[in-house]
């Protein structure tokens, strides 16, 4: 049974909320609930957003960026040096963003802190949504504060219907974030990470058997549906990209092919195919999703 912890849950898509989720979260982390939101908007913040001690007791301030797509360096320089103006002197600034674990981005604030340390600066982290999730969901009491929908209703899951079990389970597993919005808005082109795709070979893998079988028709006929289309999706990305760099990214050009010239016409091709497949897989899952809902709603 899926944890709260390792629900794949997609982060708000508002400043503001993000900001709240980010000050519950380092309470959480620090076990110390006077952690508190800096000014409000309009005013000068100085590189953080959330503030409060540690569990040392020293000054540890958060800048929240909420960005998907990543945050650069120089968006963390530049956080840096407002934060130096930060009243009393912070001891460590940690970066809060929601999008997805960078090993680049972390290697590169992992070098920073250690230089500013050793001049005896405030270090640096990066939190990225998972950290921020994993945080939060310490306590159960402040993830049902910001998200609501994910408390459970008074029946058990013995009481509950096979149905809604099951679309519950469905979506622990192979929720929107952060494979279908890869699929949705990747350009095939260019790499993906890995990671961001797993749960749609998660999908493949097991949910082609009876226990994962809707007893309304309607709804076990759209999931056979959108199993097939994941099947034909799965098997065109293992066919027509490989691991790249270290592993963590996939692409239609191989290093290989990268250190031998320009991209060749076959792999402009299999990049145009990955993104009809995505473009015909991403509706049929919306499909399906939009049909649990109301079904089960009713």
């Amino acid at each position: 049974m899926p944890t709260l912890a390792d629900s794949r849950v997609a982060p708000p898509k508002g400043w503001d909320e993000f900001e709240d989720i980010v000050c519950s979260a380092a309470k959480n982390r620090w076990r110390n609930s006077d952690f508190t939101r800096h000014g409000r908007q309009g005013q000068e913040q100085h590189g953080v957003d959330v503030y409060g001690k540690d569990d040392k007791g020293q000054v540890v301030g958060l800048q929240c960026k909420n960005t998907c797509s990543g945050v650069t360096e120089r968006t963390i320089e530049d956080e840096v040096e407002n934060a130096e103006a930060f009243e009393p002197a912070l001891r460590m600034l940690y970066i809060a963003t929601t999008a997805l674990t960078d090993k680049k981005i972390q290697a590169f604030v992992r070098t920073r802190s250690e230089n500013r340390q050793a001049a005896g600066l405030f270090g640096i982290e990066i939190l990225f949504w998972n950290d921020v999730w994993h945080d939060l969901t310490l306590d159960e009491a402040r993830v049902y504060q910001h998200f609501p929908h994910l408390k459970p209703h008074a029946v058990t899951e013995r009481e509950q219907p096979h149905d809604q079990r099951l679309f519950q389970e469905f979506q622990s597993v192979f929720s929107f974030v952060p494979a279908i919005q890869l699929l949705r808005d990747h350009d095939f082109g260019g790499s993906y990470p890995r990671k961001a795709i797993q749960p749609l070979f998660d999908f493949v893998e097991a949910w082609n058997q009876p226990d994962r079988e809707f007893l309304d028709k309607g709804l076990q006929a759209a999931l056979a549906d959108l199993y097939r289309a994941a099947r034909v999706m799965s098997n065109h990305l293992c066919d027509k990209t490989v691991p790249i760099g270290n592993g963590d990214y996939a692409s239609v050009f191989s290093d290989q092919q990268r250190a031998t010239g320009p991209r060749p016409e076959h792999v402009i091709e299999e990049a145009r195919i990955l993104n009809q497949q995505a473009s015909l897989f991403v509706p049929i899952y919306e499909h399906f999703f939009r049909l649990c809902r109301s079904t089960l709603s009713r």
